[in-house]
């Protein structure tokens, strides 16, 4: 059963998980059996791996920043402080990152590329369609759209709370669903080594 938000938000938001379930079959078919591209140097893969490794982890932890700053309130209140003072978008900018992350650890440019690609072609339909749904949702949310970034972070406009609740199973699914990637270190690291 859909949520009643998520069907308001239009097709890409509704149904993301099969899109990230198919682009994930196509893309993990493109890394195995297309030929690379843009071979790079065996000291350029090596940089590539560490920088997505880094990528990989800051995306994590900003996702789970992002999850504490919003404590379960998404689509009920506009927040405006710690990381969505920066950005309207900071959960899916961590994902972006991490993404990266993935592309760099494969040590392919061009794998990385079309992950990036494939990345903003998904998230940015994503993003319009809840902004939309969000400025006709709040008043406020107009203010806040013309005062903060869709995705880059802008960190001159960082505001924070002296205080505020952590909901702990929230962080907790964002931690365990962030990490999952964790596995795909060890994983393209193998496949490098084999090819």
């Amino acid at each position: 059963m859909h949520s009643p938000r998520l069907s308001e938000q239009g097709f890409v938001n509704l149904h993301r998980k099969l899109i990230f379930r198919l682009l994930a079959i196509v893309l993990t078919a493109y890394l195995f059996y297309a030929p690379n591209l843009w071979p790079l140097a065996a000291s350029a893969v090596l940089c590539a791996q560490v920088a997505g490794m880094l990528l990989i982890f800051a995306g994590i932890i900003g996702r789970i920043l992002a999850t504490l700053s919003i404590g379960g309130h998404k689509d009920q209140v506009i927040v405006r402080t710690e990381l969505y003072s920066v950005c309207r978008n900071p959960l899916y900018f961590a994902s972006f990152l991490m993404a990266g992350g993935l592309g760099l650890l494969s040590g392919r440019a061009d794998f990385t590329i079309l992950l990036i690609a494939a990345f903003l072609a998904i998230f940015y339909p994503m993003m319009r369609n809840e902004a939309s749904y969000l400025r006709a949702r709040f008043v406020e949310f107009a203010e806040y759209e013309n005062a903060v970034p869709l995705f880059i972070p802008d960190f001159r406009l960082w505001q924070e709370r002296a205080t505020y609740p952590i909901n702990f199973r929230l962080v907790k699914r964002t931690l365990l669903d962030a990490s999952l990637i964790l596995i795909a270190i060890p994983v393209m690291i193998l496949l490098r080594w084999i090819a």
